[in-house]
């Protein structure tokens, strides 16, 4: 009698097992785990980072923008005083006297600058005033001053506000309104 022996290879990964099955190494060893963890960590971070810097962004945009409408504003606002004036038959530059003030949009008149206030803002209208609404960031001031006597006044509009993190910034606009009638 003969003793028959057979060798048969040793399943490996990818082979097929008595059962029709591939034999696998199924799962993840603990450095391919860390691994995974760190680049998703540092995916996380880097989309924080971007995320929070175009939020501050934002806000540094919105307030500039915010800030030369009211320098634009009160601009406008001095404007029509000085047309007031000649409205009433007063001469050049009766109510835009020299000196340091604050105007709001409904100005018939030069205000007092006084502590210097913030404008506020009316949450139903939208509009900026020293009257009534919550407080905001910006703070207005008017200078005028004579350049020619009955002919030409320098308006200089000043807005400032604190950003986030307190940088004091500033916006100014200037004009020069002339005895032009």
């Amino acid at each position: 009698m003969e003793l028959q022996t057979t060798n048969r290879p040793r399943p490996t990964a990818g082979a097929v097992s008595g059962l029709g099955k591939p034999q696998t190494n199924s799962g993840f060893t603990l450095i391919e785990i860390l691994v995974t963890i760190f680049i998703f960590a540092i995916a996380f971070t880097a989309t924080s980072f971007i995320l929070s810097t175009n939020l501050r962004s934002a806000s540094a945009v919105r307030n500039n923008f915010v800030a030369s409408g009211l320098a634009q504003e009160g601009i406008e606002a001095v404007r029509n005083i000085r047309d007031r004036d000649w409205f009433l038959g007063n001469a050049f530059g009766t109510s835009i006297a020299n000196g340091t003030y604050r105007v709001q949009w409904n100005s018939q008149s030069l205000i007092a600058l006084g502590a210097d206030p913030v404008l506020k803002k009316d949450s139903g209208s939208g509009l900026f005033s020293y009257d009534s609404g919550s407080d905001t960031i910006f703070k207005r001031t008017v200078v005028i001053s004579t350049i020619t006597a009955n002919i030409e006044k320098k308006v200089v509009i000043t807005v400032n506000w604190i950003e986030r993190g307190g940088a004091v910034k500033s916006l100014s606009a200037e004009e020069h309104l002339f005895n032009w009638k």
